[in-house]
């Protein structure tokens, strides 16, 4: 990513890895960023240690909604919600484990993804996803 595109980036959502250890954040291009909590947050840090350990592209349009549940991370965006396996993604090429598009008529009507709740009293082992 360029100076320009930096310049005009936004963070719309981010979101914990089950172990504490990582944040991942979401913007306005459509990437995820997951940033090392210790590396970023240590009194030795420096620029490349602050700097994310993983970014990939989730959605052509902005990732706007992140969630976290115990094995995956959930991303939001303009009519679509992609899964993606926390063990899955330090590999090269990560790829979405499931991508879902909630009914709309149109091509006009496609809906701005912006929020995520995550029911898990439903089923244990099948939490269903609100958004």
């Amino acid at each position: 990513m360029g100076p320009i595109e930096l310049l005009h980036m936004s963070v719309f959502s981010q979101s914990f890895s089950p172990c504490s250890r990582f944040l991942a954040a979401g913007n306005n291009y459509g990437e995820i960023a997951v940033f090392s909590l210790s590396a970023a947050l240590s009194p030795d840090a420096t620029d490349a240690s602050q700097r994310p350990v993983l970014t990939f592209t989730a959605h052509e349009g902005p990732v706007f909604s992140l969630i976290s549940t115990d094995t995956h991370l959930l991303s939001a965006g303009n009519g679509e919600i992609s899964a993606w396996s926390w063990a899955e993604l330090g590999k090269k090429n990560a790829k979405a484990v499931w991508t879902k598009r909630p009914d709309y008529k149109t091509g006009l009507e496609i809906p701005e993804i912006n929020a995520m709740i995550i029911n898990s009293r439903v089923r244990e082992s099948s939490p269903h996803v609100y958004s």
